[in-house]
């Protein structure tokens, strides 16, 4: 299989991943505040963090590597659209993941849990981040059909 393919499978399977985890920590903060949502939240916002690393990595191959090229990709806007909503989201991210990991170290320390309004936060932060995935995915779609050239 060509490197082109294996970097496309790769781009996906990240992408799927990341939404994926990110709707695992919605899931998580949809429920009552507990020891252990206060303990798995860092955990699941690790792998998120991970799964935007490499997918922002596999990206810029396919950039720099695939057959279409940086002329394809860098002279549309709709790809800058794509990578703006994706800057965005992971922006948002780092105000959940600060608190995610204040309130593990709060909890190990002296087992307190967040607050009702600590958790409703996080929980509309971590929403939003969803909101704003879902144009990065559409302009994925329209770019790769040669709109916005």
């Amino acid at each position: 299989m060509s490197l082109d393919a294996n970097l496309a499978i790769f781009h996906h399977l990240l992408a799927f991943a990341l939404v994926g985890v990110l709707m695992a920590e919605w899931a998580v903060l949809r429920g009552p505040i507990s020891a252990q949502s206060v303990r798995f939240l860092p955990k699941l916002d690790a792998a998120y963090g991970i799964a935007a690393l490499l997918l922002l990595i596999v990206g810029y191959l396919r950039v720099r590597y695939g057959v279409k090229g940086f002329a394809f990709y860098s002279g549309n806007p709709v790809f800058w659209m794509k990578i703006a909503f994706f800057a965005a989201v992971g922006l948002l991210s780092i105000i959940p993941t600060l608190s995610f990991f204040r309130w593990s170290r709060a909890f190990k320390s002296t087992n307190a849990l967040p607050t009702d309004a600590q958790w409703i936060r996080a929980r509309r932060l971590v929403l939003i981040e969803v909101h704003l995935l879902a144009p990065v995915m559409i302009f994925a779609a329209i770019m790769a059909r040669g709109i916005g050239l």
